[in-house]
Parts: C-alpha cells; sequence; structure tokens
C-alpha cells in the first residue's frame, strides 16, 4: 500500500471509527515540584515548602500562618500548547480552606477568580476558563481595559488563604488541560536494542493512549556515560537523560510527552544515543507510532510518482565509453536506478541523431537508455541539437529519422540547447550574447537559428500528432525576442534556464534595470524570478498564444570551492555550500508549484562533471558528488517528490492564507546582497518576507511555508503565526516536515472561529505542513 493510499484509509477509518477528539490531558510539566516557586503574601508571618506525594506521585503544599500572613501561592509558569481552553487544578485539603487563582498574562495583567471552598479530606476541581471566566478581579498589565488573559501565560498560581487552624497541607494531584482536539487514541513504539561501548540498552514500550517507555541500561564495571533521548518538536527538542551506572543495570520510565495526547497522524522518531564523556556516540531512532498515521518513513520511486514538474539533467550522450571527462555517466542504468529512487519524474539529454556510420537515426545504445528510462517511470525530453554549420535540409533528415524512431520512447521534443552558447551560431552569423543589437533590433544568429526551431516544430507535429515540442533556452530576455521574432503554431512551449546564479532563488537578474541592457521588458523592479515568470505569460497573451508552456529544463547550484580565479573576471556562479544547494532548489519548486504554466523544472545536473574538480563551477551542480554518494540535495528533492506528488497549484487556495505575524530582530534584516553590475544600477536587495503557500497533493492538504532571506547559521529560526481560513477541524493534526532534513513534528495549532491558526519556527529550509 502506498504512502498516499495509506493517508486516505487513515482518514476514512478514523470518520468511522468516531474517534472522541475533545477532551482532557495532564500538565506533565505541575506534577514536579522544582518546576513551582512560592509566593508567602505581601504580609509576613506565612512559611510554606513544596514536596512531591510519595503516595500519588503529586505535589503537596504544606503552609503555615502566624502573624498577618493573609495566604500564600504556589506559582508555575506552564507552557500551555495552542487551544487549551480551561485549566482544572484537583487539590483535596486536610482541612476546610478557601482556595483560588490567579493568572499573569503575556501582558503583564493579573486575573484572579472567586474563592473556592474547599472540604476536608475531599477532591475539589478549581477550573479557570481561559476563553469565558467572570474574574473577581484583574490589575495592572500594558492593556487595562482587556477583559481575558492575552495568551501565552507567564504564570498560573493557586492561593491558598489562611484557615481557622495555623497549618495547613494541600495535595494537588494534577493539572488537566481542556481543549477541543486532545487525542484519545493510543501509540505503538518501535521496541529496540543498542549494543555500543560493551553496554547494552534496550527500550520496550507500554503502548497506549499514553505510552511509556521502559529503558534499560546494562553497563559494565568502567563504563561512564549517559543515554539521552531526543523527542522532535517544532521550536526545540525535549531531551530526557539517564546515567549509565557502572557494573549494574540501571531502569527508567520515560514518558514520551506528547501534547495533548500527542498527533494520532504522526509517527515520531525519537532519537536514542548512548554518549561517552570523551565525545564518543551510538544513536538509532525509535519510532512512536499514531494510530492514524501514514507510513511517513516510505518514500515514492519515480514509477510511483502520479504527477510531478521535478526533473534532472543528464550527461549519457557524453559518454558512450567509460572514458573522458564524463566517464561517470557511462553505467546510465545504475544512474537511472538513483534517480528514479529520488521520485524524480523528468530526465533530461542530448540525442546527436547520427548513428556511428553517418546515418540518420537513433543508435543502438540511445534506444536502449531510452527504454530504460521508460521502465523506470521515467519522461524523457529530448534535446535535439543544432548546429549552425548544418544546412536546415540536412538538420530535419536527422530530426526527421530520429523521431520516427523514437517517437513512442520520447515525451517531449527540444529543438537546440543554449545557441548563444553552443552551436556555433553568433561566430557564424554574429550578433550579442542576449541578441540586443545597438539599434535594439535582433541579432541575426538568434533569427537564423528560429528558422530551425520552426521548421521541425512542424515536421515533429506531421511524425507525431500529439507530440509535446519546446524551444528557447536562450538568454531569457531573448526568448522573448524569439517570440516575438514568430514562432510556429506546432511549438507547445517556451524553454528558460533560470540560474539565479548569485542570488537566492526568489530573486533573478532580469527586470526593469536591465531593461536598457536588454532592450526588452524581461521582469519587474524588484528583480523577482516570480516577476520574469509573469512576463512570459504577458508576452504569450501579447503574440496570441496564451497556450504556451514553460520548460524550466536547467536550474541550479554549484557547490564548488571558490579558489579566487574568476575574480577579476566576475565569474556568475557563486559557491553554494551543500546544504544551500539543497533549500535554494527546493524553494525555487515550490514557487514553480504555484504556476500550472510550468509543466516541468529540471535541476542541472544529477551527477558532479569532470570527476568533481573541486575548483570547477561546471564540475559541481550534481545531486551525485562525482563518487555516487548523495549530496543533501538528493534527500531533499527526494522528499518533495514524495510529500508533493500530484501537486496541484490553485491561486484559490492563496486567499485562505494569511501571515499574522512574522517578527524579525533588527540584527537579522539583510538589505542589499549584490550589486549585479557593480555600478549601482542594479541593486539586489534581500526579500525578508516569510512565505506561505498552500497546496493540493495526493496526499492531502499541504502547506509550504520559508523565510525568503539567505541561507545563514547565524541566527536561529524566526517565529511566524499563520491563520489558514475554514480550517479548524485540523486543529491539533497538523505535522510538520522539514524538507531539507527529513525531520518531522507536530506542528502547534488550535481553532480560531472557523480558522485555522499556526505557531511556527520557520527558518530559510522550506517546511511542509500537512493538514488532517
Amino acid at each position: 500500500m502506498n504512502l498516499f493510499c495509506k493517508l486516505a484509509c487513515s482518514v476514512s477509518f478514523l470518520l468511522a471509527a468516531g474517534a472522541v477528539w475533545a477532551g482532557t490531558a495532564p500538565l506533565g510539566s505541575a506534577d514536579d515540584p522544582a518546576n513551582w516557586r512560592l509566593n508567602l503574601g505581601e504580609t509576613p508571618g506565612a512559611t510554606a515548602r513544596l514536596e512531591r506525594d510519595a503516595a500519588t506521585g503529586g505535589l503537596l503544599i504544606r503552609a503555615g500562618f502566624t502573624g498577618e500572613s493573609a495566604y500564600v501561592g504556589a506559582i508555575h509558569a506552564p507552557e500551555l500548547p495552542p487551544g487549551v481552553t480551561k485549566l482544572n487544578f484537583r487539590v483535596t485539603a486536610d482541612r476546610e480552606l478557601e482556595a483560588g487563582l490567579r493568572l499573569l498574562d503575556a501582558s503583564g495583567r493579573n486575573f484572579q477568580t472567586e474563592r473556592f471552598k474547599l472540604a476536608s479530606g475531599r477532591e475539589t476541581v478549581l477550573s479557570v476558563k481561559l476563553d469565558g471566566t467572570r474574574w473577581e478581579g484583574a490589575w495592572g498589565g500594558s492593556d487595562p481595559d482587556a477583559l481575558r488573559p492575552r495568551l501565552p501565560l507567564h504564570e498560573v498560581q493557586l492561593l491558598l488563604n489562611r484557615p481557622a487552624a495555623p497549618e495547613v497541607t494541600l495535595r494537588l494531584a494534577g493539572v488537566e488541560l481542556e481543549a477541543p482536539f486532545i487525542n484519545t487514541r493510543p501509540f505503538t513504539g518501535e521496541n529496540f536494542r543498542l549494543e555500543a561501548f560493551g553496554c547494552t540498552v534496550t527500550g520496550n514500550w507500554r503502548n497506549g493512549a499514553a505510552p511509556v517507555l521502559e529503558l534499560a541500561i546494562a553497563a559494565p564495571v568502567e563504563a561512564a556515560g549517559e543515554v539521552v533521548l531526543t523527542f522532535p518538536e517544532m521550536f526545540r527538542d525535549r531531551t530526557a537523560r539517564f546515567a549509565v551506572e557502572p557494573g549494574r543495570t540501571a531502569r527508567h520510565l520515560w514518558k514520551a510527552p506528547l501534547t495533548l495526547g500527542g498527533n494520532p497522524f504522526n509517527t515520531y522518531r525519537i532519537g536514542a544515543a548512548l554518549r561517552l564523556p570523551d565525545g564518543s556516540c551510538a544513536e538509532r531512532t525509535v519510532l512512536l507510532r499514531g494510530a492514524d498515521s501514514p507510513d511517513w518513513e516510505r518514500r515514492l520511486k519515480s514509477s510511483e510518482v502520479t504527477a510531478s514538474i521535478l526533473g534532472t539533467g543528464a550527461h549519457f550522450c557524453f559518454a558512450p565509453e567509460p572514458a573522458g571527462s564524463y566517464a561517470g555517466w557511462y553505467p546510465y542504468e545504475r544512474l537511472m536506478d538513483k534517480i528514479a529512487a529520488a521520485g524524480l519524474k523528468w530526465v533530461r539529454d542530448d540525442y546527436w541523431m547520427r548513428r556511428p556510420d553517418g546515418t540518420p537515426g537513433a543508435t543502438p545504445q540511445q534506444l536502449d537508455r531510452l527504454r530504460a528510462a521508460k521502465a523506470r517511470g521515467l519522461n524523457t525530453i529530448a534535446i535535439l541539437p543544432t548546429m549552425a554549420d548544418q544546412t536546415l535540409d540536412y538538420f530535419l533528415e536527422n530530426v526527421r529519422a530520429f523521431v520516427t524512431e523514437t517517437r513512442n520512447l520520447v515525451d517531449v521534443y527540444e529543438i537546440g540547447n543554449e545557441p548563444n552558447n553552443f552551436g556555433g551560431w553568433i561566430q557564424k552569423y554574429g550578433g550579442t550574447w542576449n541578441a540586443r543589437e545597438k539599434d535594439n533590433s535582433t541579432s541575426r544568429w538568434l533569427i537564423e537559428h528560429a528558422k530551425y526551431v520552426n521548421a521541425a516544430a512542424d515536421l515533429i507535429r506531421e511524425l507525431k500528432p500529439d507530440a509535446v515540442v519546446i524551444s528557447g533556452g536562450y538568454v531569457t530576455s531573448s526568448i522573448l525576442r524569439f517570440l516575438k521574432n514568430g514562432i510556429s503554431p506546432n511549438l507547445n512551449g517556451i524553454t528558460d534556464h533560470s540560474y539565479s546564479a548569485m542570488t537566492p532563488p526568489e530573486l533573478y537578474a532580469f527586470g526593469t534595470p536591465f531593461d536598457g541592457r536588454d532592450g526588452v521588458k524581461a521582469g519587474g523592479p524588484n528583480l523577482h524570478f516570480s516577476e520574469v515568470v509573469q512576463a512570459f505569460l504577458r508576452t504569450f497573451r501579447e503574440i496570441g498564444r496564451p497556450d504556451l508552456s514553460l520548460w524550466y529544463t536547467e536550474f541550479g547550484y554549484t557547490t564548488y570551492l571558490y579558489g579566487g580565479q574568476k575574480e577579476k573576471g566576475k565569474y556568475t556562479f557563486a559557491a553554494y555550500t551543500e546544504e544551500a544547494q539543497a533549500v535554494y532548489l527546493v524553494r525555487r519548486y515550490l514557487y514553480c508549484f504555484t504556476r500550472p504554466e510550468i509543466k516541468a523544472a529540471l535541476q542541472y545536473d544529477f551527477l558532479d562533471d569532470f570527476q568533481g574538480r573541486q575548483f570547477d563551477p561546471e564540475a559541481n551542480f550534481g545531486l551525485l558528488r562525482a563518487d555516487y554518494s548523495p549530496k543533501p540535495a538528493y534527500f531533499a528533492l527526494q522528499n518533495l517528490a514524495t510529500f508533493f506528488n500530484g501537486v496541484r497549484g490553485d491561486s484559490r487556495l492563496d486567499a485562505l492564507v494569511r501571515i499574522e505575524a512574522q517578527p524579525l530582530h533588527r540584527a537579522g534584516k539583510r538589505g542589499l546582497l549584490i550589486d549585479w553590475d557593480e555600478n549601482g544600477k542594479a541593486l539586489m536587495n534581500a526579500d525578508n518576507s516569510i512565505h506561505a503557500r498552500l497546496f493540493r497533493t495526493d496526499g492531502g492538504l499541504r502547506l509550504a511555508v520559508w523565510d525568503a532571506r539567505p541561507v545563514g547559521g547565524e541566527f536561529a529560526p524566526r517565529f511566524a503565526e499563520v491563520r489558514i481560513a475554514g480550517k479548524a477541524a485540523s486543529a491539533g493534526k497538523t505535522v510538520g516536515l522539514d524538507l531539507i532534513s527529513g525531520k518531522r513534528f507536530d506542528v502547534p495549532s488550535f481553532p480560531d472561529g472557523k480558522d485555522l491558526i499556526l505557531k511556527l519556527s520557520v527558518g530559510s529550509r522550506p517546511l511542509a505542513v500537512t493538514l488532517f
């Protein structure tokens, strides 16, 4: 059963079972006396101490009153999960007593309840509604007219008024939280065994609605160290530490810190690590699965992906033998297996359209590659190279033979590839890199190349009436010239190679500041990638071809080491870390998901070329290093392929999402990123905003959220609050996934009327939040 079928089945089962979603859950932090402090009142004479009740595990407050003392308070600073509507204090006094509750809210304002009468020896529940209590008194704070507490609460205080007797003992059995989305369904834990450094650590779960891990640590006499359990959370992971006790087996019980009963749609990956004093460490992950959780660990292969724009470039064509600069590409089946395992759907490569004996058509190896791709569920974009030294008739002879032999194996034919760089077009016909002449006319090389494109498009349509034919691949601004020069009605789509080169993916060096350079309007004033996309769509309409689609057949980020060789030449491509490469690829793809006109976006390229020469920019664009080991970007795109399978951009969903808060410390604000031409005319400034987009996928409704600032490790992630209209039913059932690391956690969420409020920790690494 695949991930998405299981998602659907889980949801159906939950609804059919009629699971209770409202209820109570304990406030675990209230059980420990160390989490409380005492208030002896404003008048002297009171004494008090806090103890743990050995019989029940609760809290004992022992208070004495002399002199003018009036009350004693026990103060707790709780971290309440979002959505809590009521607090219940279960208390028992050893004599008649009056007690009350006082809250200190986020504004510094105090709210005090009425006094409750406690009978001797009888348990009483003291309740306070956070959204509707009538307060006996309220004072102070930055908002003195507030009628109810502003969350989050800073403190909760249990007040014991002076009784008739001089001493009183109050037992607090626990504090319960009420919310409309508390889970009562069971969890199932994965038992484990970890052996290292002479120690044996075993963990066995007591499964149920409140799962407990029975932990045993057996150690030799000379052992030292600790076992650390790490529970994943949105803002900061929770850890529990247990000492290794030399020469004995230490046993512990660890209660999984599930907020409001936990999320039945999540499977928590708990880290279990055995650490020695010298820093040595052995670790593994332990799964704790919710009753309705899909198989979050599974990743889809290309053959299982139903619809996707994700793809990659290949250079199999340059490695017919295992030799030369591209020798790494020779084992094409091994590489296609890795492409398929990543769940990518598109693969692009050159096809020379002539066999070794000089006859036109596909070589046996080319046909084998095409069949291998098809067998793995991959769609092929076949580049038909255009060469200026070939006559048009010769070129069309090649096209006719190749398309005739491959039309059942190729999904898309792309005519030409960067003729401004390859094929000798500028050398033969003259012109500029962006096809703009001094009088703003279009360079002849582009006009001549367009003749080949249009003729090939017409021929391919004749040979394969349902063919998808695309072309362009020039510099972005010159593609607009190509469109206005006149294109064949048989051309389906336009290709662009949208390398951001030196900036985050939201920015792109085409737009108003470059209009004079390019002679066409290829973007907008902010130099945003989205503005360039709009320029394409506007031009499609202007030439009467709103049916044209966009194909980003190359873009990427190189992970070479900058050695300074290109410093004076102003080399275009910056050197990125492997993490930045992963982050920026995912962020660019997330934008592409929002535009249905974008039919495919292919990262360049799958494998580091030229044996991965470390100081060579062209050698380090790969998702795999030259030794075939995956970079972080490989796993990031694997996550993206699975969790955004079948993604469908829908502008109506954008209206449902509103970022309510995205505070940013002034130290974290970014300004000028680069003066592109070093003349003050094209200044590219950072985007300091958080982006949030909602998508429908085959796995359900998913929100993508990220901070658009450049990748950096200086500051912690930002806080954000996001409202999603009409989705209150998803409160407490939201699961977050860091698309780069694969880390998964519950996202704090609660209803606000019919809307859903999400509390998020957002960094440059995109998060995917699934709404159940």
